[in-house]
């Protein structure tokens, strides 16, 4: 299985790191790929690069999404090359997952559309903002 772990300006370390320190125990069954605008250092919130081996013009098909928060998914949700990858990938992806604010990003792509969610209360309101369709969960730590 790939495992596509998306990068933007701003993007939440523990959100990206968490995840992938998990999954990458998988290593035999897992190939984990990072994939922004660009290939090359991406800055998180925090400052420390995350690195991309993948440009979100690639055409690599992924069995997993993995979408990170942070305060970078305030411009991420207008970029319309992330949210036209978002809508590309997920729908032949096995699985897609978010953390934090990353769900506004799957939100404004429509992959929420008709489905349960929940996200970050600190971040709550922005996040419903982004999709209109979805039915929010204000008291869930996750849904599936």
């Amino acid at each position: 299985m790939k495992l596509a772990a998306l990068l933007f300006e701003g993007f939440e370390l523990l959100d990206v790191f968490g995840p992938l320190e998990m999954l990458g125990q998988l290593k035999d069954d897992l190939e984990i790929v990072m994939v922004a605008a660009t290939t090359g250092p991406v800055y998180s919130a925090q400052g420390p690069a995350g690195y991309a081996q993948c440009s979100l013009e690639g055409d690599e098909s992924y069995d997993i999404i993995l979408v990170p928060g942070g305060i970078g998914t305030r411009r991420a949700v207008d970029s319309d090359v992330c949210i036209e990858w978002i809508v590309r990938h997920a729908a032949n992806a096995s699985y897609i997952a978010s953390v934090c604010t990353g769900a506004g990003l799957l939100a404004k792509a429509g992959v929420l559309d008709g489905k349960q969610a929940t996200t970050n209360k600190l971040g709550f309101a922005w996040v419903c903002a982004q999709g209109l369709n979805t039915e929010w969960i204000a008291k869930a730590r996750w849904v599936k």
